[in-house]
């Protein structure tokens, strides 16, 4: 899957014009709802910011004898596991545990979507100076939604779902006359590097979203800030999906980050963003909170999670040709212990694909060492499942 089909339907002339547009941004409010929706955005990402900053720098000052990440972390590891009936997995690979402040584990405690929550997000998303959003929705109990029309005519529907995690809420908030469609025919990633952006990738977001990465990530965490009161949720990945009717629409995957380092759940926050401004159409997701269990013992080294990946390498699925992993990181994952605990370990995240754009793609495949039990992990934890 390329990102030349979209990208070389437009001139040179265009990239101009797209970019410029991109800055300029698109509302599907009146001009100044906009204006007042991207101030309030800014001063409460700002503060968000500023309060989690300062949280982190208290936090490292007061761990004693907390673990570094020199600790944990080797330059790249190159070897070739191999299976007894042709099963391999290439590593070439530089290992990543940047910013993490400590290692432990936590019990994951579903959070339930309260009333609170839904009000909150409705007069976070449907600002408008001369409509309510509170007024105008509706319960179906048929149906078990909350529904609205707001008055450029979109219709709307809030639901509560459970998943197949015990106990856990599943939260589908979608501008249903948007008709987003689930049958992708391709996928092209972003690649959103800190403080740099592809300028083809930067095109492809606008002539198919009509909004830059910038955009689109502030607007995704200003509406995960009305659920999410401590701000902890980063961008983790863009996907740019053309479905099988020719709409296009950008995926993007928020995740929880704890002692620095991101927490892949069974069901991430994400958002959809049409093809014709940064604003949402959907926001899906679960709640969660954690409870501090700790360690009674180091997690595995890098080089220890390959060597446990070896003796399982007959486990995992046969593959069409070689696997080739690029990027190992140190990271938080949400599992089910054999005890039926509902945990978040750290694992050893090993990154298929050939560079960053196809460790993108394959980015919801988890392929992993549990850091404390040495098991092999390996699924799919796609978004819009449910």
């Amino acid at each position: 899957m390329k990102k030349k089909s979209l990208g070389r339907r437009y001139s040179f002339m265009i990239v101009f014009l797209l970019m410029t547009m991109a800055l300029t941004g698109c509302s599907r409010q009146a001009d100044d709802a906009e204006q007042n929706f991207s101030n309030t955005a800014n001063e409460n990402l700002a503060t968000n910011n500023d309060a989690t900053e300062e949280e982190n720098t208290e936090h490292i000052a007061g761990i004693p004898d907390s673990e570094t990440s020199v600790e944990y972390t080797e330059n790249t590891i190159t070897q070739i596991i191999e299976g007894s009936d042709g099963r391999k997995i290439l590593i070439d690979a530089q290992v990543h545990s940047d910013g993490m402040e400590e290692v432990s584990c936590y019990k994951y405690i579903p959070e339930p979507f309260t009333e609170e929550h839904r009000l909150g997000l409705f007069k976070r998303m449907h600002p408008a100076e001369n409509w309510d959003v509170l007024e105008a929705a509706a319960y179906n109990p048929e149906r078990e939604t909350w529904e609205f029309v707001t008055p450029l005519g979109e219709s709307w529907i809030y639901q509560i779902t459970h998943s197949e995690i015990p106990g856990e809420d599943v939260l589908n908030h979608e501008n249903t006359t948007a008709s987003i469609s689930l049958h992708i025919k391709q996928v092209f990633p972003i690649v959103v590097r800190e403080n740099e952006i592809d300028v083809e990738d930067a095109l492809l977001l606008v002539t198919s979203c009509n909004a830059s990465p910038q955009e689109i990530e502030q607007v995704g965490l200003y509406d995960i800030g009305s659920i999410d009161k401590n701000g902890s949720y980063t961008l983790s990945f863009i996907h740019v999906c053309e479905a099988e009717d020719g709409q296009t629409y950008a995926k993007v995957v928020f995740k929880k980050i704890l002692d620095g380092m991101p927490v892949t759940a069974w069901h991430d926050f994400s958002t959809v963003t049409g093809n014709d401004s940064p604003f949402s159409v959907k926001i899906w997701g679960s709640l969660f909170s954690e409870e501090e269990i700790g360690l009674d013992k180091p997690i595995l080294s890098v080089g220890e999670a390959v060597a446990a990946m070896q003796e399982q390498i007959d486990l995992i699925p046969i593959q069409e040709k070689p696997l080739s992993v690029t990027k190992i990181s140190l990271e938080y994952l949400s599992v089910i212990s054999t005890e039926g605990e509902l945990l978040i370990v750290p694992v050893w995240r090993f990154y298929a694909g050939e560079d960053e754009a196809e460790r993108s793609l394959r980015s919801e495949e988890v392929i992993a060492v549990n850091a404390i039990s040495g098991e092999l992990i390996w699924e799919n934890r796609s978004t819009f499942v449910e």
